[in-house]
C-alpha cells in the first residue's frame, strides 16, 4: 500500500509538471483567492436564519469553510478542517476521538454543540456529543460548512447551546462524472474513494460513492504506538430531482461499517485492582433522508425533511444499539417586502438498547423517547437595507424535563456597504440525556487492598433538570476596498443549573459477590457560571495571488467547583490560527497554516502547530497535493490526557491524488 501510494503521488506530480509546460494557452481555472473580499462576504448561508442570506448580513457569529478551502487545506477529516474556525477549540485525543467545542466547556462529551449534515442531526442522544469517527462525509462532496458560535436554540432546538456546525454537501448535479481519490500519510493512515455522478434527462441528477479509511495509532510519551487504530468503510448515494420549476426533491442514503481498537480499565468484584482490557469493537449504521422543497410563489415556500438513522457500537464494555427518526416542516411567508414569518415544527423519536457490564450500565437498558417541537420567527426590515430585527422562539416537549422554551431577539444594522453591526440576546437550554439520568459507571476503585473492593459509582439521576443559558452578543463586520475584511464578536454567557456531581453518598454494600459502592450523583449546581470572550478574524489580500487570514480567540469565565465539566479550566484562554494562501502560478498553490493554544494549567503544555502544503488545480483530470503536518516537533499532545484513551499526535506527511477523467484538461474549478 505504501509503495503504491508513492507511485501514484510521483505519477500525478509528473503529469502536473508536464501539463504546465505544454498547455500555457488554456483557460485559467477559477480560485477563491482570486475572488474579491466583497464576493466572499456575499457567500449565501442558511444556518443563521434558516433562509438564504449573505454572510455579511447574517445576524450571528458565523464562519464558512468553503469546498475550495477544504481542497486547499489538505484536511483528512471534518474536525481537522474545523481548526480554521475562530472561536472553536478543536483538538485530537486519539486516532478516532476529537473534541470540538465553542466558548468553553471542552470535554470528552462536548454536549453543548449541535452538529448537522444536510439537516440531519448527528449528535448522540446518549451523551449529547458527536462520534466524529462515523460522521465522516467525503470531503470532496462538501459544498460548505457553516459554523455558528453562540446559542441557536430558537431555530435548531435544545443542545445548540454554544453553537451549531452545519455540514452541507453538494447537489448531485455538481458532482458529475467519475472521481477516484487516494491518500497515503506517513504516521497518519490511508484512504481511498470512488465516486460516480450523472444525469438522467434535464431534471434528475445522481451520485454514488464508496470510501475506505484506515488510520494509524497515536503514540505515548516515549514514542511507542498506542492501541487506538480505527478503520471504516462507507457507501452511499444521492438523488436530486426537479419535477417542476417549483419543486425540488432530494434523497440521500448511506451505510457504514468499521472497527475501532481501544483499551479501557475494567473492574470486577473479585479483583484487587482494575485491569486494562481490550475494548475494541465494531461500529456500523446508516441513514436514509428525504427532503422536499416547494415554492408556492415568490413570497411563500415550504420545506419538508424526514430521515431515519441507526447506529450500533459494539465493544466489550459499552454496547449500544440506537435508532432515530425525525420529521420536520418549515414554512416561510413574506407578508410584505419588509415582513417575513418563518414557522415550523418537528417530531423526533429515538430508541436505544444497552448491554450491562459490571463496570458500566444504563438504566433502564431499553428506552424510547419522543420530542415534539415548534418554532416561530418574525423578521422585519425597519429601514430598507439598513436596519433589520428578528425575534422568535422554539418550544419543545421532551421526556426528561417536559416543556422548554428558547427565545431570541437579534438586530442587524448596516449603515453603509462596508459596515455591519449586529446584536443578540438569547435563552438556550441543554436538556438531560441518557447518561445524565441513568448511567451507572464504576469510575475508580477507592481501596487498593480489598477485600471487599470499594468503588466510586457515578450515578445518573432522573430528577436532573436542563442547563440554562442567557447569552448576550454583539458583532461587527467591516469590508474595505475588496481587499480587507474584519469580523469581531464579543459575548457574555450566564449559565444556571449546570450538571455537577454530589458529594459521596452513603456506601451501599452488595453481599454476593461482596463489594461496596460509594455513589456520587448527577445534580444541578445551584451556583451559576459565566463565560465571556472576544473572537476576531481578519482576511487580507495584499496582492492578487496572495491571501492571508488570522483568527484570535480570548476566553474567560468561572464555574462552581463541583461542576462536572468546568467552564474554562479545560480550555486555553488564548487561541490563534493563521493561514496563508499563495498562487505560485495559475495551476499550483502553496499554503501554510499556524495554530497556537496557550497552556492549560497543570494539564497541557502550549501548542504550536505548523502545517505546510503544495496543491494543484485540475490538470488533465489530476489534482495532487502533499502536506506536512505538525512540522514543529516530532509529536505533541493536544487533548487533556485520560488514563485509558488518547496519546500524542505525530508529525506526518500526507500525499493525495484525485483523478477525474471526465473533467478534461484544465476545466475551471467550481
Amino acid at each position: 500500500m505504501k509503495w503504491l501510494a508513492c507511485l501514484l503521488a510521483m505519477s500525478a506530480l509528473s503529469t502536473v509538471v508536464a501539463a504546465q509546460e505544454s498547455s500555457q494557452g488554456s483557460a485559467k481555472p477559477v480560485d477563491l483567492t482570486s475572488i474579491s473580499i466583497e464576493d466572499l462576504m456575499n457567500i449565501q448561508v442558511t444556518s443563521a436564519s434558516k433562509k438564504a442570506e449573505s454572510l455579511s448580513a447574517a445576524p450571528a457569529a458565523i464562519f464558512v469553510i468553503t469546498g475550495e478551502d477544504i481542497r486547499r487545506g489538505g484536511f483528512s477529516s471534518v474536525p481537522d478542517a474545523l481548526r480554521t474556525v475562530p472561536g472553536l477549540y478543536v483538538v485530537q485525543q486519539s486516532s478516532h476521538v476529537w473534541l470540538v467545542t465553542a466558548r468553553g466547556f471542552s470535554n470528552e462529551y462536548n454536549d453543548k454543540m449541535l452538529v448537522l449534515i444536510d439537516g440531519r442531526l448527528v449528535y448522540s442522544p446518549t451523551f449529547g456529543g458527536v462520534f466524529w469517527d462515523v460522521q465522516d462525509p467525503p470531503l470532496e462532496d462538501i459544498d460548505r460548512i457553516e459554523v455558528i458560535r453562540g446559542p441557536a436554540g430558537t431555530l435548531w432546538g435544545a443542545d445548540a447551546m454554544n453553537g451549531v456546525i452545519n455540514i452541507i454537501t453538494k447537489d448531485a448535479a455538481k458532482t458529475r462524472g467519475l472521481q477516484v481519490t487516494a491518500s497515503a500519510g506517513i504516521n497518519e493512515g490511508y484512504a481511498g474513494r470512488l465516486r460516480y455522478g450523472g444525469k438522467i434527462g434535464d431534471n434528475f441528477a445522481y451520485r454514488i460513492f464508496g470510501t475506505s479509511n484506515d488510520w494509524l495509532p497515536t503514540v505515548d510519551a516515549s514514542g511507542a504506538e498506542n492501541y487506538d487504530t480505527w478503520s471504516i468503510t462507507q457507501g452511499g448515494t444521492r438523488f436530486d430531482w426537479s419535477p417542476s420549476q417549483k419543486d425540488t426533491v432530494t434523497f440521500d442514503g448511506e451505510g457504514y461499517s468499521g472497527r475501532i481498537r481501544d483499551v479501557i480499565p475494567v473492574f470486577i468484584p473479585t479483583s484487587a485492582v482494575a485491569t486494562v482490557e481490550d475494548n475494541s469493537g465494531v461500529v456500523k449504521g446508516g441513514h436514509v433522508l428525504g427532503d422536499w422543497k416547494h415554492s408556492f410563489n415568490d413570497r411563500s415556500n415550504t420545506d419538508v425533511l424526514g430521515y431515519c438513522d441507526w447506529t450500533d457500537r459494539i465493544s466489550v464494555i459499552d454496547t449500544e444499539y440506537r435508532n432515530a427518526c425525525d420529521v420536520e416542516f418549515q414554512h416561510r411567508y413574506s407578508l410584505s417586502p419588509r415582513h417575513t414569518l418563518t414557522w415550523g415544527g418537528s417530531i423526533l423519536t429515538t430508541g436505544d438498547t444497552w448491554y450491562e457490564t459490571f463496570t458500566i450500565s444504563i438504566e433502564p437498558p431499553y428506552r424510547r423517547d419522543t420530542t415534539y417541537s415548534a418554532f416561530l420567527q418574525y423578521d422585519v426590515m425597519l429601514a430598507p437595507d439598513r436596519l433589520r430585527l428578528i425575534a422568535g422562539s422554539k418550544f419543545e416537549h421532551n421526556p426528561y424535563t417536559g416543556f422548554e422554551y428558547q427565545p431570541q431577539v437579534r438586530a442587524v444594522w448596516t449603515p453603509n456597504k462596508q459596515n455591519t453591526l449586529w446584536a443578540a440576546a438569547s435563552r438556550a437550554v441543554r436538556t438531560p440525556n441518557r447518561i445524565d439520568e441513568g448511567l451507572l459507571d464504576r469510575i475508580t476503585q477507592i481501596n487498593p487492598s480489598p477485600p471487599p473492593p470499594e468503588f466510586l459509582l457515578y450515578a445518573g439521576d432522573p430528577s436532573v433538570k436542563s442547563e440554562i443559558l442567557h447569552a448576550y452578543e454583539v458583532g461587527y463586520r467591516y469590508e474595505w476596498s475588496q481587499k480587507l475584511s474584519f469580523d469581531a464578536t464579543a459575548y457574555y454567557n450566564d449559565y444556571n443549573g449546570l450538571a455537577g456531581l454530589s458529594a459521596p453518598g452513603v456506601p451501599v454494600v452488595n453481599p454476593s459477590p461482596f463489594f461496596i459502592d460509594v455513589p456520587v450523583n448527577v445534580i444541578n449546581e445551584q451556583a451559576g457560571a459565566q463565560t465571556h470572550g472576544l473572537e476576531l478574524f481578519a482576511k487580507y489580500t495584499p496582492v492578487r495571488r496572495w491571501t492571508v487570514s488570522a483568527g484570535i480567540t480570548e476566553l474567560r469565565g468561572a464555574s462552581p467547583p463541583g461542576t462536572g465539566y468546568p467552564a474554562v479550566a479545560d480550555n486555553p484562554l488564548h487561541e490563534v490560527n493563521a493561514q496563508s494562501k499563495v498562487d505560485l502560478n495559475q495551476f499550483v498553490n502553496f499554503d501554510a497554516s499556524y495554530y497556537y493554544n496557550d497552556a492549560i494549567s497543570h494539564q497541557l503544555p502550549t501548542l504550536n502547530r505548523v502545517d505546510v502544503g503544495l496543491s494543484t488545480k485540475p490538470i488533465h483530470g489530476f489534482t495532487f497535493s502533499v502536506w506536512g503536518r505538525n512540522l514543529q516537533q516530532d509529536r505533541h499532545q493536544e487533548a487533556i490526557p485520560l488514563s485509558f484513551l488518547g496519546g500524542d499526535i505525530r508529525r506526518s506527511v500526507v500525499f493525495k491524488v484525485i483523478w477525474e477523467p471526465d473533467e478534461g484538461a484544465r476545466k475551471p474549478a467550481q
